[in-house]
This record gives C-alpha cells, sequence and structure tokens, in this order.
C-alpha cells in the first residue's frame, strides 16, 4: 500500500485518520525540533490532547541530559515532554533489572547513558578513550574481564579500535549480554544532510562477534514494547508513531504494529518511495504543516 499524504485528504479521510489511533508517540530529534523547536509543533500535540489523544515520547537519543530535555520542550511549548519520554538509557536499566543483572557492565556509550546506569545501582568500566599507533600493542585489549557480564553500545562518538577489541574480547563469553541503544547508522547534523552514526560500529561488533544484540533502541521491538509499558499502552494498532528516519522510525512502527507517519524534514519523498522494503502508513512535510488542515 503507498503512503498516504495526510496534505491532500478530504474531511472526512482525515477524520477516518484521527479515528484509527487514540495514542501519539513521536521522536523528537527532526520531528520537535533541530536545533531549535520546529514551527508549529507544540500546537500539534496540544491539538492531538485535544482531540483526546495520549501523547508520548520515544527517541534514540539518550546523549541529551534531563535539563536540556526540559529546555528543549519547553521552549517547544509541550508540557511534561520530558515525564513522558522514552530513551535506549532508561530502557537499557530496566532490561538489566529484570534479569537481576549484578556484575559489571563494559560500556561503548555517551557520558550520560554511563550516568543513568550508575544511578540506577550498575557498575561501569568504559574507554580507553585513546588507542596506540603501533597495531602490536592492541594485544593488551584482548585480555579478558570476568567482571563484565554485559556489553552495552550505545551513541558513543568516541568509539574506537580498543573499545571494539574489548568488546569483542568479552563477547567471546556467551553467557556475557550484548545490549544495544541507538543503532542509527546515519544521523542528521544538518537539515536535507544524514553523517554516518555509532550504528555502523555496533554493527561490525555484531559480524565479527556472530551475535545479535538484544535492541533497547529503534527500530527494536523490544523498545517499542517498553515505551508501550511505560505509556500504559496495551493495543499497538491503536498507536501512531511519528519521525523522520525510515530505517529507525518507520522501522520501529513496523517491528511494533504501530500505524506510521513520516515527517519529511530529513527525507525527500523521492527517498521515500525508493527505500527497498519500509514505507510509512502516511507523511506529511512536518507536524507544524499539519496545523490548519486538522484545526
Amino acid at each position: 500500500m503507498e503512503p498516504v499524504n495526510l496534505m491532500e485528504l478530504d474531511g472526512n479521510k482525515l477524520k477516518e485518520f484521527l479515528a484509527s489511533f487514540d495514542h501519539v508517540f513521536s521522536d523528537c530529534d527532526g520531528v520537535v525540533w533541530a536545533k531549535t523547536p520546529l514551527p508549529g509543533v507544540g500546537k500539534f500535540f496540544e491539538l492531538m490532547q485535544r482531540l483526546g489523544k495520549t501523547v508520548h515520547f520515544v527517541s534514540n537519543n539518550s546523549l541529551r541530559t534531563k535539563e536540556n530535555y526540559e529546555s528543549l520542550f519547553q521552549a517547544a511549548g509541550i508540557k511534561s515532554g520530558f515525564d513522558n519520554l522514552t530513551v535506549p538509557s532508561s530502557a537499557i536499566c530496566e532490561y538489566l533489572k529484570s534479569v537481576n543483572f549484578n556484575k559489571t557492565v563494559y560500556c561503548v556509550t555517551c557520558p550520560e547513558t554511563i550516568s543513568v546506569l550508575e544511578s540506577h545501582g550498575f557498575k561501569c568500566k568504559e574507554g580507553p578513550e585513546v588507542g596506540n599507533y603501533y597495531y602490536g600493542d592492541y594485544i593488551e585489549y584482548l585480555t579478558d574481564d570476568e567482571e563484565i557480564g554485559a556489553v552495552v553500545f550505545d551513541s558513543d562518538f568516541k568509539v574506537n579500535l580498543p573499545k571494539m577489541y574489548k568488546a569483542l574480547t568479552y563477547l567471546k563469553r556467551p553467557e556475557v549480554l550484548f545490549v544495544n541503544g541507538a543503532t542509527d547508522r546515519y544521523v542528521p547534523l544538518k537539515p536535507g544532510s544524514l553523517a554516518l552514526g555509532t550504528g555502523i560500529f555496533s554493527d561490525i561488533v555484531s559480524e565479527e562477534s556472530k551475535r545479535q544484540p538484544i535492541l533497547l533502541g529503534k527500530p527494536g521491538k523490544a523498545f517499542g514494547e517498553f515505551a508501550m509499558k511505560r505509556a500504559g499502552v496495551t493495543d499497538p494498532s491503536r498507536v501512531l508513531f511519528i519521525g523522520d528516519m525510515i530505517d529507525q522510525d518507520v522501522g520501529l512502527g513496523r517491528a511494533s504494529g504501530f500505524k506510521t507517519l513520516l515527517v519529511l524534514t530529513n527525507k525527500t519523498k523521492e527517498e521515500m518511495m525508493s527505500h527497498e522494503s519500509l514505507k510509512p502508513d502516511y507523511y506529511a512535510d512536518s507536524l507544524g504543516s499539519l496545523v490548519p488542515i486538522l484545526s
């Protein structure tokens, strides 16, 4: 089925669209804000709530602090945004608790994920931040550490060969958990342009270790289920997921059974239509462009 352009629907079709979901799950970066809030986003979510929809946010970005998220939500005119936000770091903590994890986590993650893990009582190891130039010296990174019981990847933009050597060494033990937060192979650094993300490196480790990680970031089904649990949602077919990235956002919707709306803030219509395997149910230029129509 071809994606439906919400901008072109008549009144009756828009009513059918609005009646098809009870809950809105939305990505943040590229949907709600770039460096600053995108026009009309606050009014869009206010309109959704007036129409009786619950509103929640689901992001792959564990890099931001609580204070940073709260200031961005406030600038966008969105109340209680952080309280209704799910990110990989919180999902990873809840997963480790659920399996009664009591060893040390080796973190190839951003500092904020380490901070969140430690705040939940988990012991973490990380690094090194700099490797040697001579490859023969890398033998030191092939030494196992029996304290390590999990390897966690999540948005480490300082990832390097020593960290990957260590991760691969620990993952040789089958009992060591392999957990992945953000899997983004590309990230939007400026409007209309994508750059390499950290997902490429966790993919390499997965391939070399011949192990599939537990995906606790988009597009992992387990992450979608965790977001539903936090939001108190039981029926995925009544969720509309809004995003700007096809592989992460539409992929999460497909894996979780959500309806999907792609905003074309970082993708063109041509790019959307040419994707080999994933297409959204609906698309629009932006959330702000929908406010006059849905009003």
